[in-house]
């Protein structure tokens, strides 16, 4: 049977104006984002959609990053952020023949914190990962269980860490919590914009907190070679990632792909995603390799790749659209099915 999985996927790029409007309706959300003061009425699902969807290529990832934001103005408790979750695992299911979805933890709580009118940086590093973070951290993982008894489809949850690495002392107590709750998780992942110059640093805290985590989550992905050269990818392999989130640069190297290979590491191919987020750097890369897309042509190098939505919303797409713009692209799909059940086979120790 022909079994295909959406293996980079985010969770706060997965709440969709319909999920949106309905914790909006039902928290009674009048923010001007979810209510209209003048019509007295809450925004319709089309409204919020317009507002959380990209309107085309950008390579300002500022344009992205305003979606997410926008989406945020609904984690104004536990509660919503379990329904979204809920919501988002739903589709996600629906969407796919299984999937991995990554929670950036650290920012939902901290956006939970400023949604409730406090300043996170003054709230204790210990509140902030039991009081809070905890709860967020077991809402979303009930949200999980719950629909995987429904829809019996495969889903995991991954922990993103982000290099924007904000608060050292507040990552290393929400680090002690994920420990305690790392069975239920399947890895880590760094993921996180920053500005230039070095667009995908690695903070050395965050390096040592991956160190720290690596026993109890020992399945590692990067973003890298998304917004700068392969040379963060080179930098970020010292590290053993067993996934390179986005990794299309690599294309400029024969020697970072010859590594790749070697390593036997897994490129996680987003076609949509990188179309708008990176539409100068890919037409460079296309460019260099006569035209052909950065999947066909990282398969083509013998290349380890699966494929993924990255943040359905903003990029106005999912998974089965994924799937056919892979198709349309020449996409060896028989190679990219087995490279997708050896990535989870490798992640989950189970065989789809």
């Amino acid at each position: 049977m022909t079994v295909f999985l959406d293996l980079h996927r985010h969770l706060e790029g997965s709440h969709s104006p319909a999920a949106l409007a309905r914790v909006a309706r039902a928290h009674d959300l009048r923010t001007p984002f979810f209510f209209d003061p003048q019509r007295q009425a809450f925004r319709s699902e089309a409204e919020l959609s317009v507002a959380l969807t990209m309107s085309g290529p950008s390579d300002d990832a500022s344009v992205f990053y305003r979606c997410i934001v926008l989406a945020r103005q609904a984690y104004v408790s536990v509660a919503a952020i379990r329904e979204l979750s809920v919501a988002a695992f739903q589709e996600a299911a629906a969407d796919t023949d299984g999937f991995e979805l990554r929670i950036s933890l650290f920012s939902m709580t901290r956006t939970l914190l400023e949604n409730l009118g406090q300043q996170w940086r003054q709230v204790a590093p210990q509140v902030f990962a039991e009081q809070y973070a905890r709860p967020v951290l077991l809402a979303v993982l009930s949200a999980r269980d719950e629909v995987a008894a429904a829809t019996k489809k495969p889903m995991v949850v991954r922990l993103g860490l982000s290099r924007t690495w904000e608060s050292g002392p507040h990552y290393e107590a929400l680090a002690d919590v994920v420990i305690e709750h790392a069975k239920q998780l399947v890895g880590l992942d760094v993921l996180g914009i920053v500005p230039p110059p070095d667009t995908e640093p690695m903070p050395e805290g965050l390096v040592q907190l991956i160190h720290r985590l690596r026993p109890h989550l020992s399945d590692l992905t990067i973003h890298a070679g998304e917004f700068a050269g392969h040379g963060s990818i080179d930098r970020v392999m010292e590290l053993s990632p067993r996934g390179i989130g986005h990794g299309v640069h690599a294309l400029e190297s024969d020697a970072t792909l010859e590594r790749l290979v070697k390593d036997g590491v897994t490129l996680e191919v987003c076609p949509t995603s990188n179309r708008l987020l990176i539409p100068s750097a890919l037409a460079k890369l296309k460019q260099a390799r006569g035209g052909l897309e950065p999947l066909p042509a990282l398969q083509q190098c013998h290349v380890h790749c699966i494929l993924g939505s990255d943040d359905p919303t903003p990029m106005g797409t999912g998974f089965k659209n994924e799937l056919a713009v892979a198709k349309g692209l020449g996409v060896d799909l028989v190679k990219l099915e087995a490279d997708m059940k050896r990535r989870w086979r490798e992640m989950t120790g189970q065989s789809l």
